[in-house]
């Protein structure tokens, strides 16, 4: 057969003749476009024969390869769906089995589902943090920016094993980072009630540095992190610790009430007589600073009602399972208010430099004390919920 001949071709279910040049006709039946029922006239016979009776008939065969991968690959699907379906029953009728739930994980990843593949590991992450298989799943799975997103893949050290990068933290991010609120935090003490105000900005600056160093960080977070999720990064920290001190208010001040009475003081105002007594002083100092850690670890790490959140039986029980982590968090962050409290206390009575002073320790401190309640929440968190 010669490469310049035309051959008439009918299409399978078609009445319309076209002609084409052997080699095209090969390459039709290669793609598929013409089918083994296709009719051609061979003038050398002088009739018309299907496509699957001739020479082409090689070509024929191999054209229906792709839609038999897609079969296979549909047979597949199905299978894969069927045994999702089967985890996914499985995982809800016994919630302690986390294999089930691995195995839903990994079969949506197959199926291209990332979110809910996400969604299964985190589960298992939450419910038994750095789980082995979780993580390696996790990892085989997603890229590092996605793994940026777990939470409890990797447990980070404890903050006493990294006390050097303790120190260095609030400057990770250039000495403007910690200049900036400085200046802000000295500026407020100048003005009537802006102490209260400072005092605010502080607590939610920690708590914003806590909440991105528990995914192990060791440095503070951008200052436009916050605006990203405003309710949740400010909305809600500020209303769950607005609640947080009215709770030590009312403990303090009901039991300084209740010593006066027994006492008999009568010409003496409730804050004079809390501010004159050193006893009353050290005691709110020791629940500050066993109270204020978990009620922050709580917020961070526990998305419930803030009747929940902030419930004092919760918080003693979540002080518990955290054991011997918390205790350690409460020496050091003690530690560093006592040496922040006696660098302030040396320059309190010194005009404009003692608001200096106070204000840049504020600014270093918080983002350290920081650093040590993300640790904590990334250790234990999990105790939480």
């Amino acid at each position: 057969m010669t490469t310049g001949t035309l051959y008439f071709v009918l299409r399978e279910g078609s009445t319309r003749e076209e002609q084409w040049s052997w080699e095209e006709i090969e390459n039709l039946c290669r793609s598929g476009e013409l089918t083994r029922r296709a009719r051609i006239f061979l003038p050398e016979e002088n009739r018309w024969a299907e496509l699957g009776e001739t020479r082409l008939a090689a070509s024929v065969t191999a054209a229906p390869e792709a839609p038999a991968e897609d079969d296979a690959a549909s047979e597949a699907n199905k299978k894969l769906e069927t045994e999702y379906q089967a985890a996914l029953e499985q995982a809800e009728a016994s919630p302690d089995d986390l294999e089930a739930r691995l195995d839903a994980g990994v079969i949506a990843a197959q199926l291209g589902r990332r979110e809910d593949a996400k969604n299964h590991f985190q589960h298992v992450l939450h419910k038994y943090p750095y789980h082995a298989r979780a993580a390696q799943e996790a990892k085989r799975r997603f890229s590092k920016a996605e793994l940026r997103t777990f939470r409890y893949l990797d447990r980070p050290g404890p903050i006493w094993e990294d006390l050097g990068d303790l120190a260095a933290m609030p400057l990770a991010r250039g000495p403007l980072y910690v200049i900036v609120p400085a200046a802000i935090i000295a500026g407020l003490s100048f003005v009537r009630f802006g102490g209260v105000v400072g005092a605010a900005l502080v607590f939610l600056w920690m708590f914003q540095v806590m909440e991105y160093t528990a995914r192990g960080a060791n440095k503070p977070p951008e200052w436009d992190r916050s605006f990203h999720d405003p309710w949740r990064k400010l909305g809600r920290p500020a209303f769950l610790m607005s609640i947080v001190a009215l709770q030590l208010g009312v403990i303090v001040f009901a039991a300084a009430k209740g010593v006066m009475l027994i006492e008999g003081v009568k010409d003496q105002s409730l804050w004079g007589y809390i501010a004159a007594s050193p006893i009353f002083v050290v005691a709110a100092s020791i629940v500050l600073a066993l109270y204020l850690p978990a009620a922050f670890v709580s917020i961070g790490g526990f998305s419930g009602p803030a009747t929940k959140t902030l419930d004092p039986r919760r918080l003693v029980k979540t002080i518990i399972r955290m054991e011997y982590e918390y205790i350690y968090t409460v020496v050091i962050v003690a530690a560093i208010g006592i040496v922040a409290a006696i660098v302030c206390a040396i320059t309190a009575g010194v005009p404009i430099a003692g608001n200096l002073v106070l204000g840049a320790v504020l600014a270093y401190t918080t983002p350290a004390v920081g650093l040590v309640l993300g640790r904590l929440l990334g250790r234990v968190g999990h105790v939480i919920s």
